[in-house]
């Protein structure tokens, strides 16, 4: 049977070591987050895309070819 000492030691040395892993596990803080991000990245443009009525591609409204052999958009 386990005493009553060793019981208390082997609770308070859990306890810690949990204590120590959620301390290690932190998220950092939002400065820090912030320096890690750098500056905003400038969004993509956005084109409407249209389909080829015979290969079934799609492709930008201002691509020459969807870049498929023998597709009929001029390329």
């Amino acid at each position: 049977m386990i005493a009553l000492p060793k019981l208390v030691l082997i609770i308070l040395v859990a306890g810690l070591v949990w204590y120590a892993l959620r301390w290690f596990n932190r998220a950092p803080p939002a400065r820090v987050m912030r320096r890690r991000e750098g500056p905003p990245r400038p969004q993509a443009a956005v084109e409407d895309l249209t389909q080829c009525k015979t290969c079934s591609a799609y492709v930008a409204a201002g691509a020459r070819a969807c870049g498929k052999p023998g597709c009929p958009l001029p390329a």
